[in-house]
């Protein structure tokens, strides 16, 4: 689907209007109408009207508002989408046509489809395969510009992780998932009473509509102002510890069907509904470590490759005939200086600390086997299993599990303000509008 044309060079006065004449005996020229200016960028009318047909294809009719609010939702979106791909670009931050492809290739198998089936579903759909892998080349870069961006906002300390992995063990309620949905009721950052009151008043008035049974769903795609409008506000299965601060408090005791909100943010007003709740006992979390030492040869403009291979290749020879024990040779020619007076004694650790050709090597080990020579981003290295043991890994989880629902948490609360703020910074000018957003 066609997201965005970058029209710069463009007359802009003239890709406003329908028709351009040639000459005075000539048919005249359709031209694209524009439905949004954004920057140095336009998005076209047929930006609008490719998406308003994929999802129209896709989507519940229940749950769509009429033409027009839609139509207002999806320009909203391709505006926020246009401003992060011109993030994008300005940080030239990109996906390769492998990665693409990947992609695609990993959505047809989860739906059980080959690549010829997809693209027939498609074309049953109205949607040319090219289109939709430009779509899915822009959602992965948007993914990956809104990663960049965001991510180095976002901060946590080890007594953040430890104090929430300690409650997650003390407290059954952590365990608990929940299926949401949201709207979300902007409000400007420096607002007016009369701003936050409208928005208040906007809100109420979702709830109450809301509360009495209107389709939630059909309620986000026409009033959220969040990227979630079009997908009926629908966020899915997160753990209470994932959500905003503000969402858990008030989710904790939530029944299904529950509408909870107004929730105010530095954001907005939040309007949520528990669509679902489900629990699940804890568990005990085995981990696999490993006991094991290594001589490690360096490669430099003297010692390449093929000199590191068969000097490793000479030792091993040397310690399976007896001449020589690893530790001994270790301590003899390893280039790694903290392990090498050890015997090359690594120590038990968890696999998963090594190097992927590290790794991938030693997992190929029997208890006492010596590996053949194996490369490294480090270098070259002679790898012997000493041991294996299996640990109580729970509370290394629960400090893993904390630390990705810390993230996740202040990574959704992050994407939000880094949003208005792009959208604060830019020229916004909506078709038809008189004002300039």
């Amino acid at each position: 689907m066609k997201l965005l044309k970058l029209f710069i060079t463009l007359n802009l006065s003239i890709s406003l209007g329908i028709i351009t004449p040639l000459s005075a005996n000539a048919a005249p020229k359709v031209v694209e109408q524009v439905a949004a200016v954004v920057n140095n960028n336009v998005i076209l009318e047929s930006d609008v009207n490719d998406m308003l047909k994929t999802i129209k294809a896709s989507t519940d009719s229940q749950n769509l508002p009429n033409d027009k609010i839609l139509r207002q939702q999806i320009i909203d979106r391709l505006v926020i989408e246009n401003l992060i791909l011109q993030k994008a670009a300005k940080a030239k931050i990109t996906v390769s046509d492998d990665e693409v492809t990947n992609a695609i290739d990993k959505i047809a198998s989860e739906n059980d489809m080959t690549i010829d089936q997809l693209r027939s579903k498609l074309s049953t759909m109205g949607i040319s395969y090219s289109s939709y892998r430009e779509r899915i080349h822009n959602d992965m870069l948007i993914d990956e510009t809104r990663m960049h961006e965001v991510r180095p906002r976002i901060k946590i300390s080890e007594k953040e992780v430890e104090n929430l992995a300690k409650n997650i063990t003390r407290q059954p309620a952590n365990n608990i998932d929940v299926k949401i949905s949201h709207i979300l009721i902007s409000i400007p950052e420096k607002a007016s009473k009369q701003q936050i009151d409208n928005a208040v008043n906007k809100a109420q008035d979702i709830i109450n509509r809301a509360q009495k049974g209107e389709n939630f769903a059909k309620l986000a795609t026409s009033y959220s102002n969040d990227d979630l409008a079009l997908k009926g506000g629908s966020m899915g299965w997160h753990k209470l510890n994932e959500l905003p601060t503000l969402f858990e408090e008030r989710l904790v005791r939530a029944a299904k069907g529950s509408i909870i909100g107004p929730i105010r943010s530095g954001v907005g007003l939040h309007i949520i509904k528990v669509d679902d709740t489900r629990s699940e006992a804890p568990k005990t979390i085995t981990l696999q470590e490993v006991n094991a030492r290594h001589i490690l040869i360096k490669t430099n403009v003297l010692v390449n490759d093929k000199i590191a291979q068969q000097k490793l290749a000479d030792i091993r020879k040397s310690i399976t005939n007896g001449t020589i024990t690893f530790e001994a040779a270790a301590k003899a020619n390893s280039e790694d200086t903290g392990t090498a007076e050890k015997g090359g004694n690594l120590g038990w650790n968890r696999p998963e600390i090594y190097d992927n050709g590290f790794r991938d090597g030693l997992s190929q080990l029997k208890k006492g086997e010596i590996s053949q020579p194996i490369k490294s981003s480090y270098g070259w290295h002679l790898i012997q299993l000493i041991d294996t043991r299996q640990i109580d890994g729970t509370n290394a989880m629960k400090k893993d599990q904390a630390y990705r629902l810390i993230f996740n948490r202040k990574f959704s609360e992050e994407a939000q303000v880094w949003v208005q703020e792009i959208k604060g910074d830019a020229y916004i000018k909506i078709t038809g509008e008189d004002k300039h957003e």
